[in-house]
């Protein structure tokens, strides 16, 4: 007789929840004919964090360029009947002290519009709206001829100075809005505009994307808590990241600026070089705030660290192409450049928010792929060690309107880089590659199966 052992068999839990009892037991599911080993569905390209960020950037910095564009100007506009007119004075260094020096102020001749003394540039030129049309002869003017001008405005401790770098001889519309408004309150529009730039971009672009995936997942909690931080620290960050900019760009552009008036073409290309850097730099310190949200609302560090490097990445790009859009794309046939701003403000957006989302992409460790359910193709990174799935919307994982999903039905616990999820509930199932479970250690490609949502686990492959 064969000597038998009553010694009985013990199996750990290392050992159970190996990749070779997995294996065993797909093979199995699959000799019954279940599909175990179905083709992944197709993922949806509308639900990637990327292009969802990008949108959302872009249509939050056009809504900033929308609040900011009425009172921010690159020259002041006055339209109006002249009331007086001298074509002989010519502006003196001792009256031209109210404007920079490294500003050339000089100019031949002075009309009254509205009360307000406007001299003219000697090389002033013509306009039908804000279209450049060529140089204009001052000798066409006479008083109460209706006219429009776009000038510079200074103002100093005892007096103020506005020279016109542009004139409509004849303008289409009766003189209303910014155009019947004094100078001296347009500058000051202007310069509140300018001041909060910064902080209204990047308190915008926060929103949108702090808010985004709150609106996605249909957690409104979420949204309104993430998009109110997102606002309130691009705000902040804006403000100081002006403050910032202001010191490295005002010098950089005033050298630009300098360049690009001259006339060899090495130096204009050296100004105009320049000036994209000193816009680089100013964008990059914005971008750094626009992105932080979401990270500081869900209390995850990982989603902080993406979103912050998206944001420089993004800003830096953006800036970049800003000058480029407004000086070769759209041209310098048109006075000011309220459409580069437009597109400027647009593809910073755009840049910051594609930028914090391919950043995560690329960065990411472990993420759960919804592959059947209300968000089919949505990918969800796992951006803290502990995470709730069920049907409460506290859920990290929120699965809405399926009776089959417990308030909190599984969680999933990171460690190093090893991922095990756990069942919460006993009534309802928790099924890992077709299996009812209570405890799973998860594999690159498992599936998961939660009342009426299936997800793909998915983790980054190393080496």
């Amino acid at each position: 007789m064969s000597e038998t052992t009553e010694e009985p068999i013990v199996i750990t839990k290392e050992e159970a929840n190996s990749g070779h009892v997995d294996d065993l037991l797909k093979r199995q599911m699959a000799l019954r004919g279940e599909a175990v080993f179905a083709s992944t569905p197709e993922r949806r390209w509308y639900y990637k964090n990327w292009l969802l960020f990008a949108i959302v950037g872009t249509l939050a910095a056009i809504g900033a360029w929308a609040l900011l564009e009425p009172p921010f100007q690159d020259f002041f506009y006055l339209q109006g009947k002249i009331e007086n007119i001298n074509l002989e004075e010519s502006l003196s260094p001792k009256a031209a002290e109210a404007a920079p020096v490294e500003s050339e102020v000089y100019a031949q001749g002075w009309v009254t519009i509205r009360g307000q003394q406007v001299w003219l540039s000697p090389g002033i030129r013509e306009t039908k709206g804000a279209d450049i049309q060529g140089f204009y002869d001052t000798a066409a003017l006479e008083v109460g001829k209706e006219v429009g001008v776009f000038t510079q405005y200074f103002e100093g401790a005892r007096n103020e100075i506005a020279i016109a770098g542009f004139i409509d001889p004849a303008p289409a519309k009766p003189a209303a809005g910014k155009a019947i408004q004094p100078l001296r309150e347009q500058a000051r529009s202007h310069q509140t505009a300018a001041l909060l730039m910064f902080a209204v971009v990047a308190a915008l672009i926060g929103l949108g994307i702090g808010a985004t995936d709150g609106i996605v997942c249909r957690i409104p909690s979420r949204a309104i808590v993430g998009g109110l931080v997102g606002a309130l620290v691009g705000f902040v960050g804006g403000l100081v990241s002006g403050v910032v900019a202001g010191i490295i760009y005002t010098p950089l552009t005033n050298a630009a600026t300098a360049q690009m008036a001259s006339a060899s073409a090495t130096s204009r290309s050296v100004g105009f070089l320049l000036q994209m850097i000193a816009r680089m730099f100013a964008w990059t310190f914005a971008g750094a705030a626009m992105g932080l949200g979401q990270g500081i609302a869900l209390r995850s560090s990982r989603l902080l660290s993406y979103g912050f490097l998206g944001g420089v990445i993004g800003g830096m790009l953006g800036g970049l192409l800003f000058d480029p859009l407004d000086m070769v794309v759209l041209g310098a046939d048109r006075v000011g450049a309220e459409w580069a701003r437009l597109i400027g403000f647009a593809v910073i957006g755009a840049a910051v928010g594609a930028m914090i989302g391919i950043v995560e992409l690329l960065t990411r460790d472990a993420w759960l792929r919804m592959i059947e359910g209300p968000l089919a193709g949505k990918e969800f990174l796992m951006f803290r060690d502990v995470m709730n799935i069920g049907a409460s919307p506290k859920s990290e994982i929120y699965l809405f309107n399926d009776p089959k999903v417990a308030q909190t039905h599984a969680t999933i616990r990171m460690v190093g880089d090893e991922c095990e999820i756990t069942a919460r509930d006993r009534v309802h199932p928790l099924l890992v590659n077709g299996q009812n479970v209570r405890s799973s250690r998860l594999r690159h490609g498992d599936r998961i199966h939660i009342g009426d949502t299936s997800f793909l686990f998915e983790q980054r492959q190393r080496g």
